[in-house]
């Protein structure tokens, strides 16, 4: 079983493992005197934060995170207290315990390994996907009461759009900017808000081979916001434009394809994602990101040549 997929440096003993945050230490023990860290999951990045795998007396399995910032803690722990229950029993961790003040969480471990980790068999790397988009349309559902239209008017997009490029001038090269720039020329349509992963990825799926059986982490992005914003956007320009095997599996498994307002949606919000990405990887040295930044940047690039007048490609 592993929660994360990065490498890890295996601490055994409660006494021998300093360098797990006290704030860390200090939640565990409120739950269990009685607890060995196993050993630190560092992620990508100089400042994202470190997750630590604990055993507890009984057997159980838990990582502990302590947040950047209070926005993500808070977007996590009411994941995991409203929305996570709608993808089914036995689909995402549990919520063992929290705390606001030192922003730290302690969630149970799932079976399984990262699927952007695995090479599977194509007939088995499809139904992953087919479950994918099915857990992905039970979370957007989880929020059915909440509001109706996402707000983005032109001058919000504009403001937005205009931030970004300044900031990303100091750092990405011009023909990107230009690219992007161009893409970002009329605010994406108005869609249902709905509630969102933020950040669903392969890294973020957790495949059990035994089980055939797929599970999903990391809920510190979720938000209400437009399926188009993150979700889809970020599948179908790091993904599935070049794996129409995998993007038919999704949208089978979500029970519908993108209307055309949302292929629009994803088209903008991709480009700024992709450029806010690239920006991001290259200030804080993050070449996973800058990777895929230049993926959805590449594929936006291919798309916009390729695309007829009036229609889209799905």
């Amino acid at each position: 079983m592993l929660w994360l997929s990065w490498a890890t440096q295996p601490a055994e003993g409660r006494t021998d493992v300093t360098d797990m945050p006290s704030a860390l230490h200090q939640l565990v023990a409120s739950v269990t005197d009685t607890y060995t860290v196993v050993a630190e999951h560092p992620r990508p990045g100089d400042i994202r934060p470190s997750v630590w795998e604990v055993n507890g007396p009984g057997g159980e399995r838990w990582f502990a995170k302590q947040h950047a910032g209070p926005k993500l803690h808070r977007r996590e722990v009411d994941a995991y207290q409203k929305w996570t229950i709608s993808l089914g029993a036995d689909r995402a961790p549990e919520l063992v315990a929290s705390d606001a003040e030192t922003r730290a969480v302690l969630v149970t471990g799932v079976p399984g390994r990262s699927l952007d980790t695995l090479r599977l068999p194509a007939e088995q790397e499809r139904k992953a996907y087919e479950q994918a988009g099915e857990l992905l349309a039970r979370h957007h559902a989880a929020a059915a009461d909440g509001p109706v239209t996402a707000d983005v008017t032109e001058e919000a997009w504009g403001a937005t759009v205009a931030k970004l490029l300044d900031g990303a001038a100091r750092h990405v090269p011009e023909h990107e900017i230009t690219l992007v720039h161009a893409l970002l020329q009329e605010a994406p349509p108005r869609l249902p808000q709905v509630a969102a992963h933020g950040d669903y990825m392969p890294k973020n799926w957790m495949w059990d081979e035994t089980e055939q059986w797929l599970r999903i982490i990391d809920f510190e992005r979720s938000e209400l916001q437009a399926a188009a914003r993150r979700d889809f956007s970020r599948l179908r320009y790091r993904i599935l434009l070049q794996r129409p095997d995998l993007n038919a599996a999704v949208h089978q498994g979500y029970g519908r394809q993108l209307t055309e307002e949302e292929l629009v949606a994803c088209r903008a919000y991709g480009a700024l994602d992709a450029l806010d990405s690239l920006s991001w990887g290259i200030k804080h040295h993050d070449i996973g990101l800058i990777d895929e930044a230049h993926t959805m940047l590449e594929n936006l690039r291919l798309e916009s040549r390729t695309r007829v007048w009036g229609g889209w490609s799905s």
